[in-house]
């Protein structure tokens, strides 16, 4: 081949060789068209266009002589495939440059793309529409994806990108024009989305939507990753009247709310909640003289409406049986007062009520909700009563009012109240936890959480909730009581983690809502669902929860694992616990069982291979306990591997060889010359685990805790080792024969705290620490090449962009990306190990340090858990992404397209 340029001249001679021998004895003459446009490029990037001419050859060499001319074959067509990559002699794709200008240059065409596997990652993270990319390792997948994309004929166009700077091509210079002036636009939107993110997220999150579809890239990924899971809402649209309060029925299938018109009339609407395309309004709005606020009976059949206080209308009840034609059941109860405090007893047989004189209140039995009777006198206050909440079982009562403050009231007989004292001064809100022994109160600016399980010796529960909105009167609890949600500051809604009520922690940053004031707040059954309504808003507003957000631990979480068939997450937390999740669905984990009892937090959980076998250790204990996960609703004690170590000694780790046949221990001590050191165990049997040689010791390194963090290769034929503290070596073992296990290479200096291997063995990340705040690379995260164990190399410069230290690390299955987590969650692209790469921004996905993550085994899944006690699993596809947001917000109207959208045409759907 014979070209000025060189690397053209090799791509085609590459392709030529493939074709052999059918290209013996042949000559072809190729018409090269670098452009349709007016101008040529100056010059073409050579190698990718290895693939193409490869596909023409193919296509032309394999057809019959005569049956085809070289025009239609390859001159002259309008392909609508484009093909980039290049090749060797072997028909293997590689990556080519230039990944952007090509995705621009195929989209400003219409044309789809088939490119090199190993760009994937940096297209993932630009995440293109679906369709657009096909990804092929060989040619024979390019050629079959290009003839899938054309039935009947295959034309196959080569991109050929000028070189504008170096490393970078563009088509020609009126593309690049155009791609200049594209990015201003996405500039633009970008900037008209950020000034919405404080005042209406979920339209920002759209309009982040549509500048990610002009322009993929990094940045714009991992935030439709962060909008996709932070609370987003949609509305139940605009009403012609005021919304003054809203309620979810307790089977969450419906959704009443009260609206005054400009005749200060209540008007009564209920939605069907339960359709699959969404809120559905059922029957006709009811008009009700005054009506100003509701609340359901626990079964949902029974609505009480309270009146306004300028209607001075009563409470009525009516029955709602069915939604769409709801009934009054007779008139306002007697003597009953428009002051809002109302509440049903969970067991649905006490209403009680504000009196007519304001300072009462009243209860009455409504066990048969059609003939209502007052039960006894009213209880008295000193002041208007604006607050009553019942204990889960029905027996206690608590009231408000400015002059007495906040009291309780022993219930079990309704007609006899008999008052337990004060707990507080006046509070604006009260609800109960499901267990009944936490009360959350409105105090002004705050929430406090307070022990009531003795009444009459009430004890405030950790420290207050802040950034509240001043005179709180409305928050709600989930029904599986873990999340508390609150109006905020600034016209926010803020979600807190209460289910371990002496540590409370926010969940999140304060979701704004355009909202003004939220005065009312419900959650649906499902416990992802919020109702809110704000002084003056005529409309509903349902704020969706990330569905994928575990609450269930009462201390910071420890460890997120997954099972190797990606079904079965096992979590583990201060709290001393193991929890096992279904997480076939990612997007929707369900609890499965929870093993309890350790005598300390768990410090290390592994699978075995077929996920039918989990390890666990707790810290300081000395074994190793093996669990038999067939039913994962009850696992249960398979075995126990004992280690007989003296004091200051312990088991630290476990992990499972790949083929599930070996299990690998580590013990460390704080005893100089204490048994340091990693053991391997046969459970080919799990149930009769059995030691294999002798433990392998830390040859050459200083310190004690020698060995604290190990992996196996994806063979598991080899075992790297790290050091705790101290240790300064990371050391690589050959476990081929796990009877005789041998050094293999020179260790790696440096040690490391944390340490994960590629899934194809030849990338190690490793991570070490001083804890010693400001020490050089403290916490970094260093690549190696240990694809020759004799001779490991650093890869790159190392990972860096911490305030705080580095607590996990995970290599994807594909080993394209890698996740770490400190004070945020970061993203790097590793698929050129010699050159990682930020992908986007550091995510603020919790309040508190993140503590561990995981991949799920397809790779479409991270998990991570925090201080904060919770878990949350992220979607990682960008499609998906986009569908999720799509899912949970409202399209914009066309006057907000026209405001923040204008330079495109409308959409009036997400897809």
């Amino acid at each position: 081949m014979r070209s000025p340029n060189g690397q053209f001249a090799a791509a085609l001679g590459a392709a030529w060789h493939l074709a052999a021998p059918r290209s013996h004895g042949r000559c072809v003459v190729w018409r090269i068209v670098l452009s349709d446009e007016a101008e040529a490029p100056d010059r073409i990037e050579g190698p990718s266009l290895g693939v193409a001419f490869a596909l023409g050859l193919r296509a032309l060499l394999w057809r019959r002589p005569g049956a085809s001319s070289l025009r239609d074959v390859f001159f002259g067509l309008r392909s609508r495939t484009a093909v980039t990559g290049a090749l060797d002699t072997d028909g293997h794709l590689f990556r080519v440059a230039g990944m952007d200008a090509k995705l621009l240059a195929v989209r400003r065409k219409g044309f789809r793309l088939v490119a090199p596997e190993a760009n994937r990652l940096e297209v993932t993270a630009t995440a293109p529409r679906p369709g657009d990319v096909r990804f092929a390792s060989t040619l024979r997948e390019a050629d079959r994806y290009a003839r899938q994309f054309r039935t009947g004929r295959i034309a196959v166009t080569a991109l050929a990108l000028a070189a504008v700077t170096a490393g970078a091509f563009a088509l020609h210079q009126n593309a690049l024009a155009q791609a200049g002036r594209q990015t201003a636009l996405v500039s633009q939107i970008s900037a008209q989305a950020d000034q919405l993110r404080t005042t209406d997220p979920s339209l920002a999150a759209r309009i982040d939507i549509e500048a990610y579809r002009l322009k993929p890239n990094g940045d714009r990924y991992t935030r439709l990753l962060e909008e996709s899971n932070r609370p987003l809402s949609t509305t139940l649209g605009k009403l012609p009247d005021h919304i003054r309060h809203a309620a979810f029925s307790p089977d969450g299938r419906t959704l009443a709310a009260i609206s005054s018109d400009d005749r200060q009339q209540g008007v009564l609407r209920i939605w069907d909640m339960a359709q699959p395309k969404g809120p559905a309004l059922l029957g006709q709005p009811v008009r009700i003289p005054g009506a100003a606020s509701l609340e359901f009976s626990p079964d949902g059949a029974t609505l009480a409406i309270a009146g306004s206080i300028m209607a001075n209308a009563g409470v009525q009840l009516w029955d709602v049986k069915d939604p769409a034609h709801p009934r009054a059941l007779g008139p306002a109860l007697s003597r009953t007062s428009a002051i809002p405090p109302m509440a049903f007893s969970p067991d649905g047989h006490i209403l009680a009520t504000g009196a007519r004189s304001y300072m009462d209140e009243q209860l009455w039995d409504v066990s048969d909700p059609a003939h209502p009777a007052r039960l006894g006198g009213p209880i008295h206050h000193a002041s208007a009563v604006n607050v009553a909440a019942f204990s889960p079982n029905s027996h206690t009562l608590v009231t408000s009012s400015v002059e007495d403050g906040a009291r309780m009231w022993n219930v079990a007989n309704a007609a006899h109240p008999v008052a337990l004292g004060k707990i507080w001064t006046a509070i604006g809100a009260a609800v109960f936890t499901p267990d009944g022994r936490t009360l959350a109160i409105g105090d002004g600016d705050t929430v406090q959480l307070l022990n009531v399980a003795n009444p009459k010796h009430t004890k405030r529960r950790g420290g207050p909730l802040t950034s509240i909105r001043n005179d709180l009167h409305a928050m709600a609890l989930s029904p599986d009581g873990h999340t508390l949600a609150t109006p905020g500051e600034n016209n926010t809604l803020r979600l807190w983690n209460i289910a371990n009520p002496d540590h409370p922690t926010s969940l999140g940053p304060p979701a704004a809502s355009p909202t003004p004031r939220i005065n009312s707040v419900s959650f649906a059954r499902d416990g992802r669902t919020v109702a809110t309504t704000g002084s003056d808003d005529d409309t509903v507003r349902l704020w969706h929860l990330p569905t994928a957000l575990l609450t269930n631990h009462t201390a910071g979480v420890t460890s997120t694992v997954f099972a190797p068939n990606g079904r079965l997450l096992a979590t583990t937390a201060a709290d001393n616990t193991v929890r096992l999740w279904n997480v076939s669905e990612p997007a929707h984990p369900a609890p499965l069982s929870l093993i309890k009892n350790f005598s300390n937090t768990v410090i290390s959980l592994a699978f075995s291979a077929d996920g039918r076998t989990l390890a666990t250790i707790a810290n300081g204990e000395r074994r190793v306990i093996l669990w038999n996960l067939t039913h994962p609703t009850k696992p249960a004690v398979l075995a126990q591997l004992t280690f007989p170590l003296g004091a200051g000694s312990g088991v630290e780790s476990a992990v499972f060889s790949p083929d599930g046949h070996t299990l690998a221990t580590s013990t460390s001590t704080v005893v100089s010359g204490g048994a340091d050191g990693v053991s391997l165990w046969d459970i080919s049997d799990p149930a009769h685990p059995r030691l294999r040689g002798q433990p392998i010791a830390a040859v050459g390194s200083t310190g004690s805790f020698k060995f604290h963090t190990f992996a196996f290769s994806s063979d598991g034929h080899t075992l790297a080792l790290a050091g705790r503290y101290t240790s300064d070596k990371v050391q690589l073992w050959d476990v081929t024969d796990p009877d005789h296990p041998t050094r293999s290479g020179p260790p790696l200096p440096g040690g490391a705290n944390l340490m994960t291997l590629s899934p194809n063995g030849h990338a190690l990340a490793t991570v070490a620490q001083t804890f010693i705040g400001g020490s050089p690379g403290d916490g970094e995260v260093k690549l190696w090449d240990i694809t020759d164990h004799n001779h490991p190399t650093r890869l790159g410069p190392p990972l860096s962009g911490y305030s705080s230290r580095v607590t996990d690390i995970a290599f994807s299955p594909d080993g394209r990306s890698l996740a770490t987590s400190g004070n945020g969650l970061r993203l790097w692209n590793v698929s050129d190990p010699a050159h990682p790469a930020p992908i986007g921004q550091t995510f603020a996905a919790n309040a508190l340090e993140l503590s561990s993550l995981a991949f799920a085994p397809d790779g479409k899944t991270l998990a991570f858990g925090g201080e904060d006690g919770t878990v949350r699993l992220w979607t990682l596809g960008a499609d998906q992404i986009i569908r999720q947001i799509c899912a949970i917000t409202d399209t914009p109207t066309r006057p907000q397209w026209n405001k923040y959208l204008s330079a495109l045409p409308y959409r009036p759907t997400c897809t």
